[in-house]
């Protein structure tokens, strides 16, 4: 069974930055959010099944008063909480200050800071430096979320926030929406389908429209009949699409052996290996992930291949691969994360 990590509420899609590599193209032309009242619904709920929720976008800051409102609510229901943010509504000092500091209050735990040289383009750096200073004052943990393709360019955004115990998440681009757009030389492609596991398929995330996604900003493009489209809260309650999910040896599948191990499944199968076609080149596992979950024969496929005992044997060496490297390495980075916060 997943046990589901956090799950996020994309408050709106809307974004004062319009950055190039963006896969949700989030912008400032986008329109409509989520309503107060639903996402409260949503808090409790999400309470029965998930330790934590973020508030992510587009940019959830452009409607501060909801999200402090919806912090408080969440704090209350024992949620931790998170936010996710460009940094494109910082401006002033004291009025940044002033925003971070009623959010700790309500209950904030956790900033996480997209920067890179993409949303440097739309907005200068001296921003997430200043979220990431007042964040740290305010007592939040702070992650910085960079996309990049070498090391150098990581420790290179790294070093921009000169010292301040931050945590650094890195990625590669995604060649998806305004991404695909990208010049080749912004990609780190592969020639063979991607191995790695994906630990985001525990994150499942809520659109303003009520369509819920086994995880965000790839799931995004999945097909109306792929097991990554979880279901819309307008058509059932919350509480079903998640108990659903949780259950789904699919997604399971997913997280224990990546989108590799649907891939190696199917070439198990001849009619899988007829019907998926292989990319002359990855620029990521969510590539592989797509061209397999929105295929329904495929789909069919594996699911039916999960089924068979050597399928079972995979999940449960899966589940001990999880137990015995992955979290021990995820504890590891909480106890950094731990030594690194500011003495009181």
């Amino acid at each position: 069974m997943i046990q589901y990590d956090t799950i996020g509420l994309v408050y709106t899609r809307a974004c004062p930055l319009s950055c190039a590599h963006c896969i949700t193209e989030s912008s400032p032309k986008v329109r409509g959010r989520m309503g107060l009242e639903q996402a409260s619904d949503y808090l409790k709920t999400i309470s029965l099944f998930s330790p934590s929720v973020c508030f992510t976008g587009g940019e959830a800051m452009l409607y501060y008063r909801d999200i402090l409102e919806l912090v408080s609510q969440a704090r209350g229901l024992g949620l931790k909480t998170s936010l996710v943010s460009g940094a494109g509504w910082v401006r002033g000092e004291s009025s940044t200050r002033a925003r971070i500091k009623a959010l700790a209050g309500a209950g904030l735990n956790h900033v996480c800071i997209s920067w890179d040289q993409y949303h440097e383009e739309f907005s200068a750096r001296e921003r997430p430096l200043l979220l990431a200073r007042l964040a740290l004052e305010a007592g939040l943990e702070v992650a910085v979320r960079v996309v990049a393709i070498s090391d150098a360019q990581k420790e290179a955004y790294h070093a921009m926030f000169d010292g301040l115990p931050v945590y650094l998440q890195a990625q590669t681009p995604i060649m998806l929406g305004r991404a695909a757009s990208l010049p080749a030389q912004h990609f780190a492609f592969r020639d063979e389908p991607p191995d790695g596991v994906c630990a985001v398929i525990l994150s499942p995330t809520i659109e303003a429209d009520g369509t819920v996604y086994a995880c965000c900003g790839p799931s995004y493009y999945a097909s109306h009949s792929s097991p990554l489209r979880l279901g819309n809260t307008l058509e059932e309650p919350l509480e079903d699409i998640l108990a659903r999910s949780r259950q789904d040896p699919f997604l399971e599948m997913i997280h224990v052996a990546g989108p590799y191990g649907l891939y190696k499944l199917l070439k198990d199968l001849p009619a899988g290996e007829a019907c998926l076609k292989t990319r002359p080149a990855y620029s990521s596992i969510c590539d592989l992930c797509l061209d397999v979950t929105n295929d329904p024969k495929l789909v069919t496929a594996v699911r039916e291949r999960i089924a068979d005992i050597d399928a079972q044997r995979l999940r449960v060496a899966g589940r001990l691969w999880m137990k015995n490297k992955l979290l021990p390495e995820l504890k590891k980075r909480r106890t950094i994360m731990k030594e690194m916060e500011p003495e009181a």
